[in-house]
């Protein structure tokens, strides 16, 4: 593994690109800290830097990792499947590799989902897990916006949704086009750092020219779509979690809407269920220091590895600060802003020989998403 390039200022220089051989190249982010696993899942067209506002403040409770999942951010498919089940058993032959589990498994979004999926089939690598915005069935559409219903639409539409996925994606120049999808996918625009956005803009950079961002995509936004319907499968997958669970969700999501979330509560009432007000998908990029305040609570409510995190005392100074209303659960929101870059990616594999078990598609995927 490589040392991060890291600017002036930036507090840690423990973060590491890595890349390992998981059935395939797996890249990643190593951020540090001593003690067990924190594993930290991206979502759908998500990469490692998804978790660059947080990832540092969470080594206070052990060895933070963001891996990028087969045919996401920098980690090709090389031959594996990308369905739920098939990146929920990468992710468990991640946690047997890296000899630190069970772990604390927080995931975003699809992300949210793998991790569920995970928990319920090894329970023994679950210790505790956090849901961040996690898919789930909607009884209506009340809370999506009208262009992600078109979207949603013409993504179950085989051809068609391949040309119109390309045209989203070559819309024009990464930078700009990465503004708006950050802005759409959060409760309310100017909320990312300026080097958050320039992180993402590199990574869409890099994927441009890549073959298979646009099948991937499709295929895991209808693995995740298999989960949702039939409404049996979902809760079947709920309920199997037996980890201690702690579930946020931003009231302005338009991806996965709030009455979807309190839907997901009702099944497991046993979990802790925090809304998150004016908060949009991406809690973890647009409100850092809510999410790591609700991690502390849940740490100390089910008994913390390490140390807990220091509160969030004072408001914080960045834009999201401005807004009417700012996003919360009661308690004030203080950015955490990074400031590191992801230029020299490694230059070695690092093979880890003893496999022990290869991720793979379910009979269910298979027939739901037509896979080989």
């Amino acid at each position: 593994a490589r040392p991060l390039k890291l600017k002036a200022g930036y507090p840690s220089t423990r973060m590491k690109r890595f890349t390992i051989d998981l059935h395939g190249p797996l890249h990643g982010i190593d951020y540090g800290g001593q003690g067990g696993l924190v594993l930290l899942i991206h979502g759908l067209s998500g990469s490692a830097v998804n978790w660059c506002e947080t990832a540092d403040k969470l080594t206070a409770y052990g060895r933070v990792i963001a891996p990028e999942l087969p045919g996401f951010g920098r980690t090709p498919p090389a031959g594996r499947k990308v369905s739920m089940s098939a990146q929920a058993r990468i992710m468990a032959d991640f946690i047997e590799y890296q000899n630190r589990g069970p772990a604390l498994i927080i995931g975003n979004s699809m992300g949210a989902l793998i991790g569920m999926i995970l928990a319920g089939e090894r329970p023994d690598l679950a210790e505790r897990l956090v849901l961040i915005n996690p898919p789930a069935p909607s009884p209506s559409l009340e809370g999506l916006s009208r262009p992600w219903i078109v979207t949603m639409l013409l993504y179950m539409v085989p051809g068609i949704s391949n040309l119109f996925l390309k045209r989203l994606l070559n819309h024009g120049p990464p930078e700009p086009t990465t503004d708006r999808a950050l802005d759409q996918l959060a409760g309310a625009s100017g909320r990312m750092s300026a080097t958050t956005k320039q992180l993402h803009a590199q990574v869409a950079r890099e994927r441009h020219a890549l073959p298979w961002p646009v099948p991937v995509h499709l295929a895991a936004f209808r693995s995740v779509m298999s989960y949702m319907v039939p409404y049996s499968r979902f809760t079947r997958t709920v309920r199997r979690v037996k980890a201690p669970t702690l579930q946020m969700h931003g009231t302005e999501d338009r991806v996965v809407p709030i009455n979807a979330a309190e839907r997901l509560a009702a099944i497991r009432p046993d979990w802790s269920y925090r809304p998150l007000v004016g908060v949009g998908h991406i809690p973890m990029l647009e409100a850092p220091g809510l999410v790591l305040d609700l991690v502390a609570e849940f740490m100390e409510q089910t008994g913390e590895r390490i140390v807990p995190l220091r509160r969030s005392s004072s408001p914080g100074t960045g834009p999201i600060q401005e807004t009417i209303g700012g996003p919360g659960v009661g308690d004030p929101v203080s950015n955490h802003p990074s400031s590191f870059g992801l230029q020299n990616p490694p230059s070695r594999l690092i093979h880890f020989p003893g496999v022990v078990g290869v991720g793979g598609d379910d009979e269910e995927d298979r027939a739901s998403l037509g896979l080989e």
